[in-house]
């Protein structure tokens, strides 16, 4: 076998064979596998079928020294990972008592069936991989002679554990660079094949780097040459982009204003239109953010921007429920209404219809109103224009607008719109 260090992807379930589910492990896995010196040779998905699964798992174990397969650790009987792992290893499956009692605690105060008995077992020999954010355990071993890691399907479980457990093994078993030798950075409001023209344009010799695209941010390590190399190319994207748009370490937008919020002791309150309450949904996916989240009002119709947020019926009307005028007496009618210190308002078209030549698709106003201690409230407003289908329009000005708090927070200089997005 080739002493380099291979990997293939095993996405497992005939919800992804029938397209009925999107599979987004391969991009993920293969950036981080590839971040770490390891040439992906392919990912592949199979459908819940024993003996498919059986071969695909010989196969892969046969051509390369990492499999990584994903899925298929549910309690029903169409979950065959644990078994098809354990025949293609030649070994029983074993009962993990501490697995089982962890479940237990999870489903405390629930009925729980004995099917999920399952879930707390695996190949014998395979240690298990804690998951702490679900309840199916993961596990690793040897088949013939390759490391085959399984882990969950739903992302939520399989990134953190990833992150957390899989890396440290590898390192273990496979060596190779250490966390001191990557550069890790996030690129915000950057799409990615401007992303990759900034990196090409700041290189240095040695230096390579790897990106995983996700809705909200791309994240992207550098690797290679000297610790000086590295951190003169994250300078040159700084330079090239901005530092509104480039940041050290892995963030997100929310994890940002959330942190702008706490450090400033400050309550946020939401007014979303077009995003339909996507801001509040990042905010709140953060375990905490109750500590500087106050809430939001979706407010959609301009009958309800006037009744839930106070906006003169004579703004919308006068103006267009897309303006500055609309936007800021939204944010400061939340403001009011809730007590917080800082509010954002958005309203825009996030198409794919319900354009005009004054507001095309895309055109999305976004404002931030502060409350000072003196309680006089100033607010911004800022005007962007996003491209790509509805979905990307709304996800594009959440981010957008929760990057524009931030900079109003900590005082910083918010980017202009010079880079389409």
């Amino acid at each position: 076998m080739c002493e380099r260090k291979t990997a293939i992807i095993i996405s497992a379930g005939t919800e992804l064979t029938e397209g009925i589910v999107q599979d987004t492990h391969v991009r993920f896995l293969s950036s981080e596998l590839s971040a770490r010196g390891f040439s992906v040779l392919r990912g592949t998905q199979v459908p819940d079928d024993d003996a498919l699964f059986r071969r695909e798992i010989s196969r892969a174990a046969a051509e390369a020294r990492l499999v990584v397969v994903t899925g298929g650790l549910g309690p029903t009987a169409d979950d065959l990972t644990r078994d098809v792992i354990a025949g293609a290893a030649g070994v029983p499956l074993d009962f993990h008592q501490d697995a089982w009692n962890a479940i237990l605690e999870r489903f405390a105060g629930r009925q729980i069936s004995d099917t999920n008995r399952r879930q707390a077992m695996a190949p014998r020999g395979f240690p298990l991989i804690a998951n702490p954010n679900g309840t199916a355990p993961g596990f690793h071993g040897t088949v013939d002679g390759a490391l085959v890691v399984a882990l969950p399907g739903p992302p939520g479980e399989l990134r953190p554990m990833f992150s957390q457990s899989v890396v440290p093994l590898l390192q273990a078993r496979f060596g190779g660079p250490t966390a001191q030798d990557y550069l890790w950075g996030t690129a915000l409001m950057v799409p990615e094949s401007n992303l990759e023209e900034a990196l090409r344009g700041c290189r240095r010799e040695g230096v390579g780097w790897g990106t995983r695209v996700d809705e909200d941010r791309i994240a992207f390590s550098l690797r290679g040459g000297t610790p000086a190399d590295r951190e003169a190319v994250f300078s040159g994207l700084v330079s090239s982009l901005g530092p509104v748009r480039i940041r050290r370490g892995e963030t997100r937008p929310a994890l940002l204003l959330l942190d702008a919020l706490l450090a400033r002791k400050a309550a946020l309150v939401t007014a979303e239109s077009c995003t339909g309450g996507l801001i509040g949904k990042y905010l709140t996916d953060i375990p905490g953010s109750s500590r500087a989240y106050w809430g939001g009002v979706v407010a959609y119709s301009n009958d309800a921007k006037t009744r839930l947020l106070g906006v003169a019926q004579r703004t919308w009307e006068g103006f267009g429920a897309i303006s500055e005028e609309t936007v800021s007496a939204m944010a400061r009618g939340a403001l009011e209404r809730s007590g917080a210190d800082a509010g954002i308002a958005v309203s825009g078209v996030a198409g794919p219809d319900g354009g005009s030549p004054k507001s095309p698709i895309g055109t999305v106003w976004t404002a931030v109103a502060l409350r000072a201690q003196s309680g006089i409230v100033d607010c911004a407003a800022r005007l962007f224009a996003f491209s790509g289908s509805r979905d990307m329009v709304r996800r594009r000005a959440a981010v957008a607008a929760m990057l524009f708090a931030e900079s109003r927070l900590i005082g910083g200089d918010f980017l202009d719109t010079r880079t389409k997005w």
